[in-house]
């Protein structure tokens, strides 16, 4: 088995996030589809549709980002699909020029890498908050000692395959 869905992330054998990503991205498409006819409504204001846009579509696409690696090539893939949402829900099309910044501060929205960070920050925050005796604490702090002696990798995997 190369891959399988654990809590809603797709864990890799290679220990990659691409996959996951791709998976987070088509979900938040999904999500984002299914309210068409919001973002073409003229009944809800901007303000609605980008509370609406955060609570369902982003919520969808950064569940379990605290554990993604940081790459350029990820931040700028999720970046890419927020903006292009953004630019719907505003009703900007392609030939109205509008720099990426503008899109942010006209909608108040942060860049995707920071609200990352954040959310990385806050798990952090919560585990260092947990008893010291707490799994997921002691994860966090352990530092393994002493080396393995020559050749001892090769018997522990032959022992495991017994």
């Amino acid at each position: 088995m190369t891959q399988f869905t654990y809590l809603g992330s797709i864990i890799d054998n290679t220990g990659g996030t691409e996959v996951d990503i791709k998976a987070r991205i088509q979900k938040a498409q999904a999500s984002f589809s299914a309210l068409n006819k919001i973002w073409h409504s003229t009944t809800y204001s901007t303000q609605t549709k980008l509370r609406i846009s955060n609570m369902n579509m982003k919520a969808v696409l950064l569940h379990g980002c605290e554990t993604w690696k940081n790459s350029k090539y990820i931040t700028t893939k999720l970046q890419v699909f927020i903006n292009k949402s953004l630019r719907k829900i505003l009703r900007i099309f392609w030939p109205d020029q509008i720099t990426n910044n503008e899109l942010w501060k006209c909608t108040k929205q942060p860049r995707i890498d920071l609200q990352i960070r954040k959310r990385k920050w806050g798990w952090l925050g919560q585990t260092l908050r947990k008893l010291i005796d707490d799994i997921t604490r002691q994860a966090l702090e352990w530092n393994p000692q002493g080396k393995w002696s020559r050749g001892s990798e090769e018997r522990c995997l032959k022992r495991l395959k017994e």
